[in-house]
Protein backbone atom coordinates (compact mmCIF):
# COMPACT_ATOMS: atom_id res chain seq x y z
CA UNK A 1 0.00 0.00 0.00
CA UNK A 2 1.39 3.71 -0.94
CA UNK A 3 1.96 5.98 2.07
CA UNK A 4 -0.87 8.08 0.67
CA UNK A 5 -3.21 5.72 0.46
CA UNK A 6 -2.09 4.68 4.04
CA UNK A 7 -2.34 7.88 5.19
CA UNK A 8 -5.90 7.91 3.85
CA UNK A 9 -6.99 5.23 5.73
CA UNK A 10 -5.63 6.99 8.75
CA UNK A 11 -7.70 9.91 8.01
CA UNK A 12 -10.38 7.93 9.46
CA UNK A 13 -9.35 8.46 13.07
CA UNK A 14 -10.50 12.11 12.40
CA UNK A 15 -13.41 11.36 10.61
CA UNK A 16 -16.09 12.14 13.92
CA UNK A 17 -14.43 15.80 14.52
CA UNK A 18 -14.88 16.74 10.30
CA UNK A 19 -18.10 14.78 10.28
CA UNK A 20 -19.39 17.43 12.75
CA UNK A 21 -19.08 20.20 10.51
CA UNK A 22 -15.85 20.33 8.78
CA UNK A 23 -13.69 21.10 11.37
CA UNK A 24 -13.75 20.37 14.37
CA UNK A 25 -10.64 22.33 14.43
CA UNK A 26 -9.26 23.98 11.43
CA UNK A 27 -6.36 24.48 13.06
CA UNK A 28 -4.45 20.92 12.89
CA UNK A 29 -3.52 19.91 16.80
CA UNK A 30 -0.07 18.68 17.66
CA UNK A 31 1.50 15.47 16.64
CA UNK A 32 0.21 12.84 18.53
CA UNK A 33 2.46 9.40 19.21
CA UNK A 34 2.55 5.84 17.29
CA UNK A 35 4.25 3.79 15.03
CA UNK A 36 3.66 2.38 11.67
CA UNK A 37 2.92 4.11 7.74
CA UNK A 38 -1.09 4.76 9.01
CA UNK A 39 -0.14 8.11 8.95
CA UNK A 40 -1.93 9.80 11.47
CA UNK A 41 -0.48 7.85 14.10
CA UNK A 42 -1.89 7.95 18.07
CA UNK A 43 -3.79 10.71 19.48
CA UNK A 44 -2.94 14.99 19.49
CA UNK A 45 -4.73 18.14 20.39
CA UNK A 46 -5.30 21.77 19.56
CA UNK A 47 -7.24 24.14 17.68
CA UNK A 48 -8.87 27.38 17.32
CA UNK A 49 -10.66 27.75 20.89
CA UNK A 50 -13.85 29.11 18.97
CA UNK A 51 -14.26 25.80 16.86
CA UNK A 52 -13.77 23.02 19.15
CA UNK A 53 -10.55 20.93 18.63
CA UNK A 54 -9.15 18.30 15.71
CA UNK A 55 -8.67 18.58 12.66
CA UNK A 56 -7.38 16.78 9.78
CA UNK A 57 -3.56 17.22 9.28
CA UNK A 58 -0.70 14.73 9.60
CA UNK A 59 -0.96 14.00 13.67
CA UNK A 60 -3.66 15.78 14.46
CA UNK A 61 -6.98 14.55 16.47
CA UNK A 62 -9.19 14.83 19.25
CA UNK A 63 -13.35 15.83 18.44
CA UNK A 64 -15.30 19.03 18.82
CA UNK A 65 -17.73 21.01 16.48
CA UNK A 66 -17.21 23.69 14.09
CA UNK A 67 -19.76 26.29 13.15
CA UNK A 68 -20.91 26.01 9.74
CA UNK A 69 -22.79 27.98 7.24
CA UNK A 70 -24.03 28.33 3.73
CA UNK A 71 -22.17 25.47 2.03
CA UNK A 72 -21.60 27.28 -1.28
CA UNK A 73 -19.97 30.00 0.93
CA UNK A 74 -19.58 33.23 -1.04
CA UNK A 75 -22.87 33.16 -3.47
CA UNK A 76 -24.60 30.90 -1.25
CA UNK A 77 -28.25 30.34 -0.83
CA UNK A 78 -30.13 33.74 -1.41
CA UNK A 79 -33.90 34.55 0.05
CA UNK A 80 -36.76 35.02 -1.78
CA UNK A 81 -36.40 38.15 -4.47
CA UNK A 82 -39.26 40.59 -2.68
CA UNK A 83 -37.61 43.74 -1.38
CA UNK A 84 -36.69 44.06 1.94
CA UNK A 85 -37.25 47.68 2.64
CA UNK A 86 -36.63 48.19 6.28
CA UNK A 87 -33.21 49.63 7.41
CA UNK A 88 -31.76 48.46 10.53
CA UNK A 89 -27.76 48.85 10.77
CA UNK A 90 -25.78 46.31 12.59
CA UNK A 91 -23.63 43.47 11.21
CA UNK A 92 -25.95 40.26 10.44
CA UNK A 93 -24.86 36.63 11.77
CA UNK A 94 -22.95 34.96 9.64
CA UNK A 95 -20.87 31.47 9.31
CA UNK A 96 -17.79 30.77 10.62
CA UNK A 97 -16.57 27.46 8.78
CA UNK A 98 -18.67 27.35 5.95
CA UNK A 99 -17.17 25.10 3.08
CA UNK A 100 -15.24 25.92 -0.65
CA UNK A 101 -18.15 25.15 -3.35
CA UNK A 102 -17.38 22.99 -5.75
CA UNK A 103 -16.89 25.57 -8.45
CA UNK A 104 -14.31 27.15 -6.01
CA UNK A 105 -12.40 23.69 -5.34
CA UNK A 106 -11.65 23.45 -8.59
CA UNK A 107 -10.99 26.71 -9.89
CA UNK A 108 -8.36 26.40 -6.42
CA UNK A 109 -7.09 23.08 -7.96
CA UNK A 110 -6.39 24.91 -11.14
CA UNK A 111 -4.92 28.03 -9.76
CA UNK A 112 -2.44 26.05 -6.91
CA UNK A 113 -1.81 23.24 -9.07
CA UNK A 114 -2.53 23.98 -12.43
CA UNK A 115 -4.80 20.50 -12.98
CA UNK A 116 -8.17 21.55 -14.81
CA UNK A 117 -8.60 17.38 -15.66
CA UNK A 118 -7.76 14.30 -13.96
CA UNK A 119 -7.00 10.56 -16.07
CA UNK A 120 -10.12 9.84 -17.90
CA UNK A 121 -11.00 13.84 -18.81
CA UNK A 122 -12.82 13.81 -15.20
CA UNK A 123 -12.77 16.84 -13.64
CA UNK A 124 -11.28 17.62 -9.84
CA UNK A 125 -14.47 18.29 -8.31
CA UNK A 126 -16.17 16.06 -9.55
CA UNK A 127 -15.44 13.69 -6.50
CA UNK A 128 -17.19 16.35 -4.41
CA UNK A 129 -20.68 15.56 -2.74
CA UNK A 130 -23.12 18.61 -4.13
CA UNK A 131 -22.75 22.03 -2.57
CA UNK A 132 -24.46 21.65 1.06
CA UNK A 133 -24.79 23.46 4.27
CA UNK A 134 -25.57 20.70 6.16
CA UNK A 135 -22.34 18.89 8.57
CA UNK A 136 -19.82 16.94 6.73
CA UNK A 137 -21.57 13.12 6.02
CA UNK A 138 -19.20 10.12 5.90
CA UNK A 139 -19.68 10.82 1.98
CA UNK A 140 -18.95 13.72 1.49
CA UNK A 141 -15.76 13.12 3.49
CA UNK A 142 -14.61 10.28 1.49
CA UNK A 143 -15.09 12.67 -1.89
CA UNK A 144 -12.66 15.00 -0.41
CA UNK A 145 -10.32 12.09 0.39
CA UNK A 146 -10.62 10.36 -2.91
CA UNK A 147 -10.27 13.67 -4.53
CA UNK A 148 -6.59 14.82 -2.67
CA UNK A 149 -5.55 11.64 -3.35
CA UNK A 150 -6.16 11.83 -6.80
CA UNK A 151 -5.02 15.21 -7.03
CA UNK A 152 -1.60 14.70 -5.39
CA UNK A 153 -0.69 11.42 -7.45
CA UNK A 154 -1.16 13.01 -11.12
CA UNK A 155 0.56 15.84 -10.11
CA UNK A 156 3.33 14.40 -8.23
CA UNK A 157 3.75 12.42 -11.94
CA UNK A 158 3.01 14.80 -14.12
CA UNK A 159 4.28 17.93 -15.65
CA UNK A 160 2.86 20.52 -12.93
CA UNK A 161 4.73 18.78 -9.83
CA UNK A 162 7.03 21.96 -9.83
CA UNK A 163 3.62 23.65 -8.70
CA UNK A 164 3.94 22.26 -5.40
CA UNK A 165 7.75 20.83 -5.03
CA UNK A 166 10.59 22.45 -7.28
CA UNK A 167 12.91 20.88 -5.53
CA UNK A 168 14.95 17.39 -4.13
CA UNK A 169 12.43 16.40 -1.23
CA UNK A 170 15.60 14.59 0.13
CA UNK A 171 17.66 17.26 0.13
CA UNK A 172 18.42 20.39 2.78
CA UNK A 173 16.05 21.91 3.93
CA UNK A 174 13.47 21.41 0.24
CA UNK A 175 10.55 19.12 2.08
CA UNK A 176 10.48 21.84 5.00
CA UNK A 177 10.58 25.04 2.31
CA UNK A 178 7.85 23.10 0.07
CA UNK A 179 5.60 23.14 3.13
CA UNK A 180 5.94 26.50 4.56
CA UNK A 181 5.59 27.87 1.02
CA UNK A 182 2.40 25.53 -0.41
CA UNK A 183 0.99 25.88 3.18
CA UNK A 184 0.90 29.77 3.19
CA UNK A 185 -1.26 29.52 -0.45
CA UNK A 186 -3.34 26.51 0.20
CA UNK A 187 -4.31 27.99 3.90
CA UNK A 188 -4.32 31.33 2.87
CA UNK A 189 -2.28 32.07 6.01
CA UNK A 190 1.21 31.76 7.36
CA UNK A 191 1.12 27.98 8.76
CA UNK A 192 2.01 28.00 12.58
CA UNK A 193 4.97 26.33 13.74
CA UNK A 194 2.85 22.90 15.29
CA UNK A 195 1.45 22.92 11.81
CA UNK A 196 4.76 22.63 10.09
CA UNK A 197 5.84 19.90 12.80
CA UNK A 198 3.04 18.43 11.78
CA UNK A 199 3.31 17.78 8.14
CA UNK A 200 7.05 17.16 8.39
CA UNK A 201 6.46 14.45 10.70
CA UNK A 202 5.29 12.25 7.61
CA UNK A 203 9.08 12.38 6.68
CA UNK A 204 9.79 10.10 10.11
CA UNK A 205 7.18 7.65 9.86
CA UNK A 206 7.98 3.81 10.02
CA UNK A 207 8.42 2.22 7.79
CA UNK A 208 10.07 5.34 5.75
CA UNK A 209 8.51 6.82 2.46
CA UNK A 210 10.78 7.52 -0.24
CA UNK A 211 11.63 11.19 -1.12
CA UNK A 212 8.05 11.05 -3.44
CA UNK A 213 6.08 9.18 -1.19
CA UNK A 214 6.27 11.30 1.41
CA UNK A 215 6.06 14.58 -0.92
CA UNK A 216 2.86 13.12 -2.57
CA UNK A 217 1.72 12.05 1.21
CA UNK A 218 2.10 15.67 2.11
CA UNK A 219 0.25 16.83 -0.80
CA UNK A 220 -2.55 14.90 0.02
CA UNK A 221 -2.52 16.20 3.32
CA UNK A 222 -2.63 19.56 2.60
CA UNK A 223 -5.65 18.83 0.14
CA UNK A 224 -7.38 16.90 2.62
CA UNK A 225 -7.25 19.21 5.84
CA UNK A 226 -9.99 21.32 6.55
CA UNK A 227 -7.94 24.29 6.82
CA UNK A 228 -7.76 24.00 3.20
CA UNK A 229 -11.44 22.60 2.34
CA UNK A 230 -13.15 25.58 4.82
CA UNK A 231 -13.32 28.91 4.31
CA UNK A 232 -12.35 29.65 8.47
CA UNK A 233 -12.80 32.83 10.16
CA UNK A 234 -11.37 32.38 13.92
CA UNK A 235 -10.29 35.73 14.74
CA UNK A 236 -11.33 37.02 18.18
CA UNK A 237 -11.00 40.86 18.08
CA UNK A 238 -13.52 42.71 18.86
CA UNK A 239 -14.52 46.32 17.06
CA UNK A 240 -17.50 47.66 19.27
CA UNK A 241 -19.62 44.73 19.34
CA UNK A 242 -18.80 42.99 16.39
CA UNK A 243 -15.86 40.27 16.01
CA UNK A 244 -13.00 42.79 13.20
CA UNK A 245 -11.87 39.88 10.78
CA UNK A 246 -8.20 39.54 10.42
CA UNK A 247 -6.28 40.56 7.19
CA UNK A 248 -5.81 37.09 6.25
CA UNK A 249 -9.70 36.60 6.49
CA UNK A 250 -10.44 39.79 4.69
CA UNK A 251 -8.41 38.47 1.84
CA UNK A 252 -9.98 35.42 1.49
CA UNK A 253 -13.25 36.82 1.59
CA UNK A 254 -12.16 39.06 -1.22
CA UNK A 255 -10.62 36.16 -3.53
CA UNK A 256 -13.46 33.22 -3.12
CA UNK A 257 -15.88 36.50 -4.01
CA UNK A 258 -14.05 38.09 -6.71
CA UNK A 259 -12.27 35.37 -8.06
CA UNK A 260 -13.86 32.29 -6.70
CA UNK A 261 -9.99 31.18 -5.49
CA UNK A 262 -7.38 32.04 -3.30
CA UNK A 263 -5.50 35.27 -3.33
CA UNK A 264 -2.60 36.20 -5.32
CA UNK A 265 0.83 37.03 -4.74
CA UNK A 266 -0.49 40.95 -3.76
CA UNK A 267 -3.13 40.13 -2.40
CA UNK A 268 -1.22 37.61 -0.34
CA UNK A 269 1.17 40.57 0.21
CA UNK A 270 -1.35 43.06 1.32
CA UNK A 271 -2.46 39.98 4.23
CA UNK A 272 1.06 39.79 5.61
CA UNK A 273 1.26 43.17 5.83
CA UNK A 274 -1.68 43.95 7.58
CA UNK A 275 -2.81 46.27 4.91
CA UNK A 276 -6.60 44.71 5.10
CA UNK A 277 -7.69 46.60 8.39
CA UNK A 278 -9.64 49.43 6.47
CA UNK A 279 -12.26 49.86 4.63
CA UNK A 280 -10.82 52.12 1.85
CA UNK A 281 -7.55 49.29 2.18
CA UNK A 282 -10.13 46.19 1.21
CA UNK A 283 -11.74 48.34 -1.05
CA UNK A 284 -8.67 48.84 -3.40
CA UNK A 285 -7.68 45.55 -3.30
CA UNK A 286 -11.50 44.77 -4.79
CA UNK A 287 -10.75 47.26 -7.51
CA UNK A 288 -7.67 46.03 -8.35
CA UNK A 289 -8.82 42.30 -8.80
CA UNK A 290 -12.11 43.26 -10.69
CA UNK A 291 -9.28 44.24 -13.15
CA UNK A 292 -8.20 41.01 -13.94
CA UNK A 293 -10.62 39.90 -16.72
CA UNK A 294 -9.68 36.72 -16.75
CA UNK A 295 -10.51 36.35 -13.15
CA UNK A 296 -13.13 38.26 -12.57
CA UNK A 297 -15.29 36.45 -15.22
CA UNK A 298 -15.83 33.78 -12.55
CA UNK A 299 -18.23 36.43 -10.68
CA UNK A 300 -19.59 37.53 -13.39
CA UNK A 301 -21.07 34.06 -14.61
CA UNK A 302 -22.00 32.60 -10.92
CA UNK A 303 -23.43 35.95 -9.53
CA UNK A 304 -25.52 36.33 -12.81
CA UNK A 305 -26.71 32.81 -12.62
CA UNK A 306 -27.69 32.93 -9.22
CA UNK A 307 -29.73 36.71 -10.12
CA UNK A 308 -31.32 35.23 -13.20
CA UNK A 309 -31.90 31.74 -11.08
CA UNK A 310 -29.95 29.92 -13.80
CA UNK A 311 -29.41 26.72 -11.58
CA UNK A 312 -29.62 23.12 -10.82
CA UNK A 313 -33.39 22.46 -11.01
CA UNK A 314 -34.57 25.73 -12.11
CA UNK A 315 -36.63 26.40 -14.81
CA UNK A 316 -33.48 27.43 -17.07
CA UNK A 317 -32.36 24.17 -17.21
CA UNK A 318 -35.37 22.07 -17.57
CA UNK A 319 -36.52 23.16 -20.89
CA UNK A 320 -33.77 21.84 -23.63
CA UNK A 321 -35.50 20.51 -26.48
CA UNK A 322 -38.72 21.28 -28.27
CA UNK A 323 -41.08 20.34 -30.99
CA UNK A 324 -38.77 19.40 -33.65
CA UNK A 325 -41.52 19.30 -36.59
CA UNK A 326 -42.04 22.80 -35.63
CA UNK A 327 -38.87 24.24 -35.21
CA UNK A 328 -36.14 21.66 -36.81
CA UNK A 329 -33.33 24.63 -36.49
CA UNK A 330 -33.74 24.14 -32.92
CA UNK A 331 -31.22 21.47 -32.00
CA UNK A 332 -29.50 19.99 -28.54
CA UNK A 333 -26.37 21.85 -29.88
CA UNK A 334 -28.14 25.39 -30.18
CA UNK A 335 -29.65 24.96 -26.57
CA UNK A 336 -25.91 24.22 -25.68
CA UNK A 337 -24.57 27.45 -27.66
CA UNK A 338 -27.48 29.24 -26.21
CA UNK A 339 -26.52 29.20 -22.84
CA UNK A 340 -22.73 29.42 -23.38
CA UNK A 341 -23.63 33.13 -24.66
CA UNK A 342 -25.70 33.60 -21.53
CA UNK A 343 -22.91 33.53 -19.62
CA UNK A 344 -20.52 35.06 -22.47
CA UNK A 345 -23.03 37.58 -22.22
CA UNK A 346 -22.19 38.81 -18.52
CA UNK A 347 -18.78 38.41 -18.45
CA UNK A 348 -18.26 40.98 -21.82
CA UNK A 349 -21.24 43.50 -19.47
CA UNK A 350 -18.98 42.91 -16.26
CA UNK A 351 -15.64 42.99 -18.05
CA UNK A 352 -16.08 46.06 -20.24
CA UNK A 353 -17.71 48.41 -17.28
CA UNK A 354 -20.54 47.47 -18.47
CA UNK A 355 -23.83 49.31 -16.43
CA UNK A 356 -27.38 47.77 -14.99
CA UNK A 357 -28.94 49.16 -18.03
CA UNK A 358 -26.48 47.20 -20.57
CA UNK A 359 -27.50 44.01 -18.82
CA UNK A 360 -31.03 45.13 -20.31
CA UNK A 361 -30.11 47.20 -23.45
CA UNK A 362 -26.79 46.25 -25.15
CA UNK A 363 -27.42 44.33 -28.34
CA UNK A 364 -24.06 42.38 -27.92
CA UNK A 365 -24.39 38.46 -28.97
CA UNK A 366 -22.46 35.86 -28.89
CA UNK A 367 -23.27 33.36 -32.25
CA UNK A 368 -22.51 29.97 -33.21
CA UNK A 369 -23.36 28.18 -36.47
CA UNK A 370 -26.40 26.70 -34.46
CA UNK A 371 -28.08 30.25 -33.34
CA UNK A 372 -27.18 32.40 -36.27
CA UNK A 373 -29.95 31.56 -38.11
CA UNK A 374 -32.44 32.22 -35.66
CA UNK A 375 -30.65 35.63 -34.83
CA UNK A 376 -31.01 36.33 -38.57
CA UNK A 377 -27.34 36.39 -39.27
CA UNK A 378 -24.99 34.67 -40.48
CA UNK A 379 -22.04 32.47 -39.01
CA UNK A 380 -19.45 29.85 -38.92
CA UNK A 381 -18.73 29.88 -35.79
CA UNK A 382 -17.70 26.80 -33.40
CA UNK A 383 -17.69 29.09 -30.43
CA UNK A 384 -19.52 31.78 -29.09
CA UNK A 385 -18.65 35.11 -31.40
CA UNK A 386 -18.80 38.23 -30.24
CA UNK A 387 -22.00 39.64 -32.56
CA UNK A 388 -23.80 43.17 -33.01
CA UNK A 389 -26.92 42.03 -33.24
CA UNK A 390 -30.24 44.33 -34.42
CA UNK A 391 -30.46 46.51 -31.09
CA UNK A 392 -34.27 47.15 -32.07
CA UNK A 393 -34.72 43.15 -31.63
CA UNK A 394 -32.15 42.45 -29.44
CA UNK A 395 -31.52 44.73 -26.84
CA UNK A 396 -30.06 42.75 -23.01
CA UNK A 397 -30.27 39.22 -21.55
CA UNK A 398 -34.06 38.45 -21.87
CA UNK A 399 -34.40 38.77 -25.54
CA UNK A 400 -31.25 35.68 -26.16
CA UNK A 401 -32.47 32.87 -27.24
CA UNK A 402 -30.99 31.37 -24.04
CA UNK A 403 -34.45 32.83 -21.76
CA UNK A 404 -36.62 32.74 -24.91
CA UNK A 405 -36.47 29.29 -25.70
CA UNK A 406 -36.24 28.41 -21.99
CA UNK A 407 -39.47 30.58 -20.90
CA UNK A 408 -41.64 28.85 -23.52
CA UNK A 409 -43.42 25.12 -23.95
CA UNK A 410 -42.58 22.64 -26.67
CA UNK A 411 -44.35 24.02 -29.30
CA UNK A 412 -45.76 27.67 -28.38
CA UNK A 413 -44.23 30.66 -26.70
CA UNK A 414 -45.28 31.32 -23.35
CA UNK A 415 -45.89 34.68 -22.06
CA UNK A 416 -46.91 33.50 -18.66
CA UNK A 417 -43.71 32.11 -18.06
CA UNK A 418 -42.22 34.91 -19.43
CA UNK A 419 -43.93 37.58 -17.98
CA UNK A 420 -44.17 35.90 -14.20
CA UNK A 421 -40.05 35.88 -14.83
CA UNK A 422 -40.02 39.16 -15.44
CA UNK A 423 -42.60 40.87 -13.13
CA UNK A 424 -41.51 37.96 -10.27
CA UNK A 425 -37.61 37.94 -10.37
CA UNK A 426 -36.52 41.17 -12.67
CA UNK A 427 -38.93 43.76 -11.12
CA UNK A 428 -39.78 41.83 -7.35
CA UNK A 429 -43.08 42.17 -7.68
CA UNK A 430 -44.81 39.36 -5.64
CA UNK A 431 -47.20 37.38 -8.15
CA UNK A 432 -48.94 35.29 -6.28
CA UNK A 433 -48.13 30.60 -5.99
CA UNK A 434 -50.46 29.49 -9.33
CA UNK A 435 -52.88 25.98 -7.66
CA UNK A 436 -50.67 23.44 -9.40
CA UNK A 437 -54.13 22.20 -10.78
CA UNK A 438 -54.29 24.79 -12.96
CA UNK A 439 -51.25 24.48 -14.47
CA UNK A 440 -52.17 22.17 -17.00
CA UNK A 441 -55.38 24.10 -17.72
CA UNK A 442 -55.85 24.57 -21.37
CA UNK A 443 -57.81 27.45 -22.96
CA UNK A 444 -61.64 27.47 -23.28
CA UNK A 445 -62.75 26.30 -26.56
CA UNK A 446 -62.82 29.06 -28.92
CA UNK A 447 -60.93 30.13 -32.59
CA UNK A 448 -58.03 32.17 -31.78
CA UNK A 449 -55.42 34.03 -34.27
CA UNK A 450 -52.58 34.59 -31.58
CA UNK A 451 -51.50 32.78 -28.57
CA UNK A 452 -52.21 35.67 -26.58
CA UNK A 453 -55.63 35.64 -27.42
CA UNK A 454 -55.41 31.85 -25.67
CA UNK A 455 -53.69 32.92 -23.05
CA UNK A 456 -56.17 36.12 -22.45
CA UNK A 457 -59.33 33.94 -22.21
CA UNK A 458 -57.17 30.66 -20.49
CA UNK A 459 -56.79 33.81 -17.35
CA UNK A 460 -59.15 35.73 -17.60
CA UNK A 461 -61.56 33.69 -14.47
CA UNK A 462 -62.01 35.91 -11.45
CA UNK A 463 -59.46 33.73 -9.72
CA UNK A 464 -56.69 34.25 -12.17
CA UNK A 465 -57.37 37.43 -13.73
CA UNK A 466 -56.18 39.59 -10.04
CA UNK A 467 -52.56 38.67 -10.71
CA UNK A 468 -52.13 37.64 -14.43
CA UNK A 469 -54.04 40.64 -16.21
CA UNK A 470 -52.46 43.31 -13.92
CA UNK A 471 -49.16 41.89 -13.47
CA UNK A 472 -48.03 38.55 -15.25
CA UNK A 473 -49.27 38.49 -18.58
CA UNK A 474 -48.52 42.29 -19.75
CA UNK A 475 -44.42 41.89 -19.87
CA UNK A 476 -45.09 38.48 -21.57
CA UNK A 477 -46.97 40.35 -24.07
CA UNK A 478 -44.35 42.52 -24.65
CA UNK A 479 -41.74 39.52 -25.60
CA UNK A 480 -44.95 37.55 -28.07
CA UNK A 481 -42.39 39.06 -30.50
CA UNK A 482 -40.23 36.05 -30.05
CA UNK A 483 -41.16 32.76 -31.18
CA UNK A 484 -41.01 29.25 -28.74
CA UNK A 485 -37.15 29.18 -29.79
CA UNK A 486 -36.83 32.85 -29.52
CA UNK A 487 -36.85 33.90 -32.90
CA UNK A 488 -38.11 37.17 -33.86
CA UNK A 489 -41.76 37.14 -35.51
CA UNK A 490 -44.36 39.51 -36.77
CA UNK A 491 -47.44 36.80 -37.51
CA UNK A 492 -48.35 34.73 -34.64
CA UNK A 493 -47.76 30.33 -35.45
CA UNK A 494 -52.05 30.78 -35.50
CA UNK A 495 -51.62 33.29 -38.13
CA UNK A 496 -52.89 36.63 -36.97
CA UNK A 497 -50.89 40.15 -36.54
CA UNK A 498 -48.40 40.01 -33.37
CA UNK A 499 -50.14 42.56 -30.96
CA UNK A 500 -47.63 43.49 -28.16
CA UNK A 501 -48.59 46.74 -26.95
CA UNK A 502 -49.44 45.91 -22.77
CA UNK A 503 -49.88 48.03 -19.82
CA UNK A 504 -47.10 46.84 -17.82
CA UNK A 505 -46.53 47.63 -14.06
CA UNK A 506 -43.34 48.40 -13.08
CA UNK A 507 -43.59 48.75 -9.55
CA UNK A 508 -46.53 48.49 -7.21
CA UNK A 509 -45.23 50.76 -4.30
CA UNK A 510 -44.74 53.46 -5.87
CA UNK A 511 -47.28 52.86 -8.04
CA UNK A 512 -45.44 52.95 -11.79
CA UNK A 513 -47.26 51.46 -14.92
CA UNK A 514 -46.36 52.37 -18.50
CA UNK A 515 -47.45 51.47 -21.96
CA UNK A 516 -45.39 49.45 -23.79
CA UNK A 517 -45.24 48.22 -26.95
CA UNK A 518 -41.86 46.85 -28.04
CA UNK A 519 -39.00 44.67 -26.59
CA UNK A 520 -36.27 47.40 -26.80
CA UNK A 521 -39.22 49.99 -24.80
CA UNK A 522 -39.73 47.14 -22.08
CA UNK A 523 -35.89 46.35 -21.57
CA UNK A 524 -35.20 50.30 -21.72
CA UNK A 525 -38.11 50.82 -18.37
CA UNK A 526 -36.87 47.96 -16.55
CA UNK A 527 -33.28 49.10 -16.50
CA UNK A 528 -34.44 52.58 -15.26
CA UNK A 529 -37.15 51.15 -12.82
CA UNK A 530 -35.98 51.77 -9.08
CA UNK A 531 -37.02 48.42 -7.79
CA UNK A 532 -35.48 46.33 -10.27
CA UNK A 533 -32.13 48.52 -9.49
CA UNK A 534 -32.62 47.63 -5.89
CA UNK A 535 -33.52 44.04 -6.66
CA UNK A 536 -30.53 43.45 -8.79
CA UNK A 537 -28.54 45.28 -5.62
CA UNK A 538 -30.06 42.94 -3.38
CA UNK A 539 -29.72 39.91 -4.87
CA UNK A 540 -25.37 40.57 -5.19
CA UNK A 541 -25.43 41.49 -1.41
CA UNK A 542 -26.99 38.22 -0.67
CA UNK A 543 -25.01 36.44 -3.67
CA UNK A 544 -21.84 37.67 -1.85
CA UNK A 545 -23.03 36.86 1.69
CA UNK A 546 -24.58 33.86 1.52
CA UNK A 547 -27.67 34.89 3.40
CA UNK A 548 -31.27 35.75 2.96
CA UNK A 549 -32.07 39.58 2.26
CA UNK A 550 -32.75 41.14 6.18
CA UNK A 551 -32.85 44.00 7.77
CA UNK A 552 -29.19 44.67 8.48
CA UNK A 553 -28.23 44.17 4.66
CA UNK A 554 -31.10 46.53 3.23
CA UNK A 555 -29.32 49.24 4.62
CA UNK A 556 -26.32 48.21 1.95
CA UNK A 557 -28.43 47.19 -0.32
CA UNK A 558 -30.38 51.11 -0.51
CA UNK A 559 -26.48 52.88 -0.80
CA UNK A 560 -25.77 50.39 -3.88
CA UNK A 561 -29.13 50.66 -5.32
CA UNK A 562 -28.87 54.15 -5.62
CA UNK A 563 -25.63 54.27 -6.89
CA UNK A 564 -27.05 51.68 -9.93
CA UNK A 565 -29.39 54.31 -11.11
CA UNK A 566 -26.46 56.38 -11.97
CA UNK A 567 -25.88 56.15 -15.74
CA UNK A 568 -22.25 55.44 -16.06
CA UNK A 569 -22.14 53.35 -12.73
CA UNK A 570 -20.15 49.99 -13.76
CA UNK A 571 -21.55 47.03 -12.12
CA UNK A 572 -17.70 46.47 -11.23
CA UNK A 573 -17.59 49.35 -9.12
CA UNK A 574 -20.94 48.00 -7.21
CA UNK A 575 -18.96 45.14 -6.13
CA UNK A 576 -16.46 46.95 -4.89
CA UNK A 577 -18.48 49.15 -3.46
CA UNK A 578 -20.03 46.26 -1.24
CA UNK A 579 -16.89 45.38 0.20
CA UNK A 580 -16.16 49.19 1.89
CA UNK A 581 -19.40 48.17 3.70
CA UNK A 582 -18.74 47.40 7.50
CA UNK A 583 -20.40 43.57 7.22
CA UNK A 584 -17.52 42.65 4.51
CA UNK A 585 -15.04 43.00 7.29
CA UNK A 586 -16.83 42.36 10.70
CA UNK A 587 -18.61 39.48 11.67
CA UNK A 588 -20.91 38.81 14.63
CA UNK A 589 -21.94 34.70 15.20
CA UNK A 590 -24.89 33.03 13.30
CA UNK A 591 -27.69 32.39 15.57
Amino acid sequence: MNMTRSIRNGFVGVLVAVSAGCSGAVTPGGAGTGTGNSGVPGTGSGGAPASGSGGATPGSGGSGTGATGPATGTGGVGGPVGPVTQCNPGIPGSSQVPRMTIAQYSTVIKDLLGTTMLAGNVAPGSFLAPDSSSAMTDIAWNGYLTAAEKIAAEVMAGPNKAKFISCDPAVGTCLADTIKAFGRKAFRRPLTSAEQTSFMRLNTLTPKGTPAEVAEAVLFAFLASPSFISLPELAQDMEGSSIKLNSYEVASRLSFLLWNSVPDDPLNTAADMNQLATKEQIKAQAIRMLQVKEKAAAVASSFHRYYADINPGSHWVNVTTHNATKFPNFTAATYTAAMAEIDAFFQDVVGNAGTFKDLFTSPVGFVTKDTAALYGVTSTATTPTKTTLDAAKRPGFLTRLGFLSTFSHDDTSSPILRGAFISGRVLGIPTGTPDPSVLTMKPPAGTYTTNRQAMEALTSPAACSSCHTALINPPGFVLERYNAVGAWQDKDPLGGDINSTAEVVLSVSPSIKKSVTTPAELMAEIASTPGAQRIYAQQWVAFATGRSPNTNDACVVESLATSLAGATYPITSMMADYTAADSFRLRTLAN
